[in-house]
């Protein structure tokens, strides 16, 4: 099955929510305990910079932002910049982990997205099983709308 597809609208410097719940056709909560998720923004599908990368499961999450340039090349010297965020897994819509089976919270704090350059880019979610098993769950343009007030 591919992806969903999804546009998001974000604003510059404002902190990024965006919450889901994975679920069988039947409406069933999966239970995420074990799986790990991963968000990465791109200018494009192509790009090798990346704009923002969520990480996390059930007990531990990470963000990586651009920094003061918008965006990071891994490997490269600048390796990005940490920020506050990432991934709840069987979370509410609050982020409380052990909230709902099959819950995906993400957040990045307003500093990293403030750095997030203005513009059209492209992100996807995946979800890596405990047997390694990838599946690509969202996928969509990530619009970002400049902010005014610094």
């Amino acid at each position: 099955m591919s992806a969903a597809k999804h546009d998001l609208d974000v604003d510059r410097g404002s902190t990024f929510k965006l919450f889901l719940e994975y679920q069988t056709a039947g409406s069933v909560g999966i239970d995420l305990n074990g799986y790990t998720a991963d968000m990465q923004v791109r200018r494009s599908a192509d790009a090798s910079d990346i704009i923002l990368h969520l990480q996390g499961n059930t007990m531990e999450r990470g963000l990586t932002g651009g920094g003061s340039t918008g965006s990071y090349t891994v490997g490269n010297t600048f390796a990005g910049t940490a920020g506050t965020g990432g991934f709840f897994l069987n979370a509410t819509s609050a982020g409380v982990t052990a909230g709902t089976t099959g819950g995906i919270f993400a957040f990045a704090d307003s500093t990293t997205m403030k750095n997030v350059p203005k513009g059209q880019h492209f992100y996807d979610v995946e979800l890596t099983a405990t047997d390694g098993t990838v599946t690509r769950i969202l996928e969509g343009r990530f619009r970002v709308a400049p902010d005014v007030t610094r």
